[in-house]
């Protein structure tokens, strides 16, 4: 056998492993685990769209965390239907739950992968808004 025939083996039994590794993480792009969001439609068009902050998605109302944000929450608009012609958020408010210490007995639980990150830069971004 020539060696370009053993290399052209060798090549199609590494192939579909190659072809896994480049498809595997496409799998996990829908599975955000920095985008930790509520939705709650009220009437007339108004709504509350709250997101987590971390350590990378801080709160600040500037820079690229902030338009992140606003991507999912107009996202998030369109999935729910609402606001074709555009919508207003009158407020934005940063709500900093009871932090918890980085020493606390509770343990971290697979189950509840958020069971051990209340401390620290965390928080959620609540936006209220209407749509136009």
């Amino acid at each position: 056998m020539s060696r370009i025939a053993i290399r052209l083996q060798r090549a199609a039994r590494i192939a579909p492993l190659l072809l896994l590794c480049a498809a595997a993480p496409s799998g996990c792009i829908d599975n955000d685990p920095m985008r930790v969001q509520s939705f709650t439609p009220g009437p007339a068009g108004n709504f509350t769209y709250s997101v987590r902050t971390n350590t990378v998605l801080s709160a600040n109302d500037d820079g690229g965390a902030e338009q992140i944000r606003r991507q999912w929450l107009a996202q998030t608009l369109v999935a729910h239907g609402m606001c074709s012609g555009g919508y207003v958020v009158y407020q934005r408010q940063l709500v900093v739950p009871p932090q918890k210490s980085a020493l606390a007995a509770l343990p971290f639980t697979p189950a509840n992968p958020y069971s051990a990150v209340d401390f620290g830069n965390t928080g959620y971004v609540v936006y209220s808004g209407a749509c136009l």
